[in-house]
């Protein structure tokens, strides 16, 4: 007989419900649809890093800009030596970390009441120097001086007293303060009630 018929597989009672016919050659063949699928990677930023690194201070050559020191220090407080007018860093008071390579050997410096031993940094990249301990390589010091006319210090971000409550203006000195507060009338009760006002909540009314 023309064509024949096949019991259903998913009926239970095997009822014939369809006639099974051959496919013909000539379609095309079928291509299932691609499946993608998206698995969600947890993206990591140094955000946390940089938010951390805002309390330090760069200092870097200021031949070749490789950063040679990283401390925490205030540059508003930091003390200069009056022999040489080098900054003066306590390793006991603040961090220090030196990017920089131990000159072998030590250099002798003529000071007015004799002469001094410097055991000198240089910079890693070009070899400037870029300070100096009083101690030797091989322990361990307490002071680290730097030479500012061979580093850059950042003092941008230095956190001086002399800025203007009202307005965040940064002054030269507290006359150059006291000069713009007159000027721009600008005085420091003005910013506590600015600040009053900001957080002072209103009564809520009931009724």
């Amino acid at each position: 007989a023309q064509g024949s018929s096949a019991a259903c597989s998913f009926c239970p009672h095997g009822s014939v419900f369809a006639e099974v016919a051959p496919l013909p050659c000539c379609l095309p063949a079928i291509e299932m649809p691609k499946v993608v699928t998206f698995r969600r990677t947890p993206v990591f930023t140094n955000m946390r890093q940089k938010l951390a690194d805002d309390d330090f201070n760069v200092f870097h050559c200021k031949r070749c800009d490789t950063h040679v020191l990283i401390t925490d220090a205030d540059l508003a407080s930091i003390p200069r030596r009056r022999t040489d007018d080098a900054l003066v860093l306590d390793i006991r008071k603040v961090v220090v970390r030196l990017n920089t390579t131990k000159r072998a050997g030590s250099q002798l410096i003529r000071r007015v009441n004799g002469a001094e031993r410097q055991f000198v940094h240089c910079c890693v990249a070009c070899g400037q120097t870029v300070g100096y301990t009083s101690t030797p390589h091989e322990d361990e010091f307490q002071l680290f001086y730097v030479s500012d006319q061979a580093v850059k210090v950042p003092w941008h971000r230095m956190k001086t007293p002399w800025v203007c409550k009202v307005c965040g203006y940064v002054c030269q000195n507290e006359a150059h303060l006291e000069s713009h507060k007159k000027q721009r009338q600008h005085f420091d009760n003005e910013a506590e009630d600015g600040k009053e006002g900001e957080t002072d909540t209103k009564p809520i009314i009931v009724g």
